[in-house]
């Protein structure tokens, strides 16, 4: 009588690699929350006068993670590992319409008084701001030798067909004043031809890229 043969044991799967923590997707949400947080303290402090006051100790952690956002995000940046826009800019613009009207309330009704960290806080985050956008213009005019450019450019063009604008402001990490500055000079070197209007336009190339 044969003898049954013994079943082999099932092969384990493989571990799921783990994906790499990205800081951005936490600081985000967090300064979000800690923004409208404290903004509406300060809108408390203003509005209820005398029956409420801000107590400090919350400007140089809130500061400390606006910092800590605009470095993680220039990093990532420099490194070439650039997230899609979050407009981090909108906190900026919310403390800046809040003050001014503060301000102006305040200029009519002398009984309110201004949140006495409003100042600083405005003054910290501006400087964050500047000193990000600094980063990221200086990121964007980046010296780069023209024919490299080109290169990367015929090389896209290469690899699906054609490519936009806006592709090769994302590609090369550049403005949009430096990417039509690019096109058209490959353009006028009789590299590549541009087809369509508006946002519609593509380039082509007008002999195989070499």
């Amino acid at each position: 009588m044969a003898e049954n043969p013994i079943p082999e044991p099932p092969t384990p799967e493989p571990p799921k690699e783990r994906l790499p923590f990205n800081e951005l997707s936490v600081l985000f949400p967090i300064l979000a929350l800690y923004t409208v947080g404290y903004l509406a303290l300060m809108i408390a402090d203003f509005v209820l006068t005398e029956a409420f006051t801000l107590p400090t100790g919350m400007m140089p952690i809130y500061t400390a993670l606006v910092g800590a956002y605009a470095a993680d995000k220039e990093i990532r940046r420099w490194a070439g590992n650039q997230e899609p826009s979050r407009k981090g800019a909108l906190f900026v613009y919310l403390w800046l319409v809040f003050f001014l009207v503060v301000f102006t309330v305040r200029s009519f009704r002398p009984e309110y008084r201004l949140p006495e960290e409003l100042s600083a806080v405005i003054l910290q985050v501006l400087g964050i701001f500047f000193g990000s956008r600094a980063s990221k213009y200086v990121y964007r005019n980046r010296s780069a030798a023209p024919a490299d450019l080109t290169a990367v450019v015929l090389a896209l063009i290469r690899e699906q067909g054609w490519c936009s604008r806006k592709q090769i402001e994302e590609k090369l990490g550049i403005s949009e004043r430096s990417a039509n500055r690019l096109l058209a000079g490959i353009e006028a070197k009789g590299l590549i031809r541009r087809e369509g209007e508006g946002k519609g336009v593509r380039y082509f190339a007008t002999s195989p890229p070499v």
